[in-house]
């Protein structure tokens, strides 16, 4: 369970994430590592399944995009289903015959300022808003962004400072996020 938070601006990214890991009966540990991990100038953040995030963050290397290539194609075309092909490999992916593929975790990545998330079925979508969260505290996170008005903000910095708030107001009241905040900057 986990607190996931970006925001998009123009030509830049921010995200956030809480720092506790738990299971459904609430137990939870402070984690060592930050929830977004870097990987080959992607930032890569996840919620739900920790074997997903141990995979996508450590288990491949992410692949980069070439200057030339369009984000949009390149996500849905290299990236995701090299992502795929590592989950795959780990035997993190499922699939029965004649259903679609999922996995169980929820990611954010970053790719040159760009926000994607990618759910359970390997899909993505680009919010109008703006604004992504994930993760069980990723609604009181949103609730406490747009309080703060999130949309009014014209830098990284600013972002940066309503997510870490927002993060925070979500860990006093979703019980299975809490720690330590962490945010990342991701300039196009």
């Amino acid at each position: 369970m986990t607190t996931l938070a970006a925001i998009q601006g123009d030509g830049w990214a921010v995200i956030g994430c809480d720092s506790r890991a738990s299971d459904e009966g609430g137990r939870y540990m402070e984690l060592a590592n930050s929830k977004i991990i870097e990987n080959n100038g992607t930032l890569i953040a996840v919620s739900g399944a920790s074997r997903g995030g141990n995979i996508a963050q450590l288990g491949w290397k992410a692949p980069k995009p070439r200057s030339s290539d369009n984000l949009d194609h390149f996500i849905t075309r290299r990236f995701i289903p090299s992502m795929r092909k590592a989950f795959i490999e780990a035997g993190y992916d499922g699939k029965e015959d004649g259903d679609s593929a999922w996995q169980d975790s929820n990611l954010l990545i970053v790719v040159r300022g760009v926000i994607y998330p990618i759910f359970n079925d390997y899909s993505w979508d680009r919010e109008a808003r703006r604004v992504y969260y994930a993760g069980s505290g990723g609604d009181v996170a949103l609730g406490a962004m747009e309080a703060l008005n999130y949309s009014t903000v014209k830098t990284p910095e600013a972002a940066e400072k309503i997510l870490k708030k927002s993060i925070e107001i979500a860990c006093k009241h979703d019980i299975y996020s809490g720690g330590k905040i962490y945010t990342y900057i991701q300039m196009a």
